[in-house]
């Protein structure tokens, strides 16, 4: 298939045992005209010497190599690089089928969509689960972001989907935080009057320890709090038919702040003194949105009534029931 360029941006961090393997299903797509750039972040391990290796074998290949910044800081320099119509984003531990940009690229072409989507295959040890559609269906602005805010077959994320070139004019991924995509992802698809939602399983979504995902540090999960609440101040007041969905999901988030505070130094827990109050605030107002509309489990159900009091016995008994759950579960709540 000829069309245009597709630039696909990988950015790179601590994932030597994963990075070949990544890069590796990006040179094999059947589709040709690929700007592939790797943003070497700074990493510590052997990931910048195996960037320039692909580097010298495949013209393709771009490589950036700058001090760590973290993913936003990296996803930046990727974007500022970019000279394809199109954009489409990999994460460095997981991998792509063969198809995967031609089948996106095809789809966004024949609907005139400005953001192509497939499903995806979420990768845990030992086993792995898929999530998508079962027949194409072309999306208008509404319908996408009411998909985008249910978090399920559309997820907030960069992979497994192109987005045209012109939707991320004069924006910027925030630097300095985590979830990143979720301050992000509304914008684009506000600014699509399209999207293509293709039955496809073609991207492989790694679960493993050491993500971001997995990070239960304080900072990274008020992190994302405050990517939902800032995504809830500003869609809100525009789209009052998903004011409950998101109220929703600001306080499900507040779920894993709790059940991991007591879990982080007491100095990381006073610096986020003010973050927790503001929690417990909108949570004492809204929890009873997210029994309603998140499937939070009785684990979840549980901490979630705990999040409306910032106090030292609330993150105990959170923390007793996160316990619980890690044993039962194996990972964490």
């Amino acid at each position: 298939m000829d069309g245009p360029k597709i630039s696909v941006i990988i950015p790179i961090y601590r994932v030597e045992q994963y990075l070949c393997k990544c890069v590796e299903s990006v040179l094999t797509q059947t589709y040709h005209d690929l700007e592939i750039i790797l943003v070497d972040d700074g990493s510590p391990d052997g990931c910048g010497k195996i960037c320039d290796e692909y580097a010298e074998r495949d013209e393709r290949v771009k490589v950036i190599h700058k001090p760590n910044g973290g993913v936003a800081s990296a996803r930046n320099a990727g974007l500022d690089a970019a000279t394809g119509e199109w954009i489409g984003w990999v994460d460095s531990d997981d991998w792509a089928e063969p198809a995967l940009f031609e089948t996106l690229l095809q789809g966004a072409l024949e609907t005139g969509a400005e953001i192509s989507v497939c499903g995806h295959w979420e990768e845990y040890r030992g086993r792995r689960e898929a999530s998508g559609w079962q027949e194409r269906r072309v999306l208008d602005t509404e319908q996408a972001l009411g998909e985008l805010l249910e978090n399920g077959r559309m997820k907030n994320l960069l992979w497994d989907r192109i987005f045209h070139r012109t939707l991320f004019d004069g924006l910027q991924f925030p630097e300095g935080r985590t979830y990143e995509d979720i301050a992000v992802m509304h914008w684009l698809f506000l600014r699509a009057e399209k999207v293509a939602c293709l039955p496809e399983v073609l991207y492989h979504y790694r679960q493993r320890e050491g993500s971001i995902v997995d990070n239960t540090s304080l900072g990274n999960r008020i992190n994302h709090y405050i990517a939902s609440k800032e995504r809830y101040d500003a869609l809100s007041g525009e789209w009052p038919q998903f004011r409950q969905l998101m109220e929703a999901q600001c306080v499900a988030s507040a779920v894993g702040i709790w059940a991991g505070c007591l879990s982080n130094p007491r100095g990381d827990r006073e610096k986020y003194v003010k973050d927790l109050q503001a929690v417990a605030d909108f949570s004492a107002i809204h929890y009873q949105k997210a029994l309603k509309y998140m499937d939070l489990g009785l684990a979840g159900r549980m901490v979630l009534r705990l999040t409306q009091h910032n106090s030292w016995w609330a993150f105990a008994a959170a923390r007793g029931v996160a316990a619980l759950y890690r044993w039962k579960h194996g990972r964490e709540l």
